[in-house]
């Protein structure tokens, strides 16, 4: 705030204008803005892809990207390697604009802990290692970013992987307010599901649309207005 020296005046002391008191400018400040991170999964595995090449199947929803851009609104996308393979056009795309950040969601959607619902499991350390090194290395052509985050296939891990991705380098990242947006229809649910665990500072888990999250764009319409309205601001990880 600019402050005006009075010079020239008499020793009498100066008091503030009558219509700004000594508290106005701390009760007009504006309270600090609430960040919230928007993230989407750009998930990928052999059967999805396979039906790329064999049938030109589709696995997002051109819409969402569009909302995001034309809105301005950052975002983090967690990119399974076996997607940018798939789709390097919308990788290059998207990397265009500072708007978007890129980190590691593994190669091909294959589980680091058994049982992670209907994922195959990988059984050795070699085998995550070249899940986690394969992808960071196509994000880097793609994009140009290096990654530093990473979030797990289906979010499923323990403290033994938690570690051993940890002492690659990496940070984890699977979110902290879960959309619970895959193979859902009721638009609704989800969108109360985000609101009802928006936080400062957290981080929103969506997915990119298409077929197996058809409810993704409806959702991100309401959220994003709604969430501004409570005094968040979007920004990418």
């Amino acid at each position: 705030m600019a402050v005006s020296s009075l010079v020239g005046l008499s020793h009498q002391p100066v008091l503030p204008p009558a219509a700004a008191p000594a508290t106005a400018a701390t009760s007009s400040e504006v309270a600090p803005q609430k960040i919230i991170y928007l993230t989407l999964d750009m998930d990928m595995n052999e059967l999805m892809y396979r039906k790329i090449r064999s049938a030109g199947k589709v696995w997002y929803d051109p819409a969402v990207f569009s909302y995001l851009e034309q809105n301005h609104i950052p975002a983090t996308f967690f990119v399974s390697g076996l997607f940018a393979v798939a789709y390097p056009d919308l990788m290059h795309s998207l990397a265009s604009t500072s708007q978007f950040g890129f980190e590691n969601h593994s190669y091909d959607e294959s589980s680091f802990v058994p049982h992670c619902y209907w994922l195959r499991t990988l059984t050795t350390d070699q085998e995550k290692i070249r899940q986690i090194q394969e992808t960071e290395q196509i994000i880097k052509e793609d994009t140009g970013q290096t990654t530093t985050l990473f979030r797990f296939p289906g979010a499923c891990t323990n403290a033994q992987n938690d570690a051993f991705v940890k002492s690659l380098g990496y940070a984890i990242n699977d979110g902290t307010d879960i959309a619970g947006d895959p193979f859902n229809k009721n638009a609704d649910a989800i969108v109360h599901a985000i609101l009802s665990h928006a936080a400062n500072g957290g981080t929103i888990l969506m997915h990119i649309g298409g077929p197996n999250a058809p409810e993704s764009l409806i959702v991100l319409e309401q959220i994003v207005p709604k969430l501004k309205a409570q005094g968040y601001q979007f920004d990418k990880l």
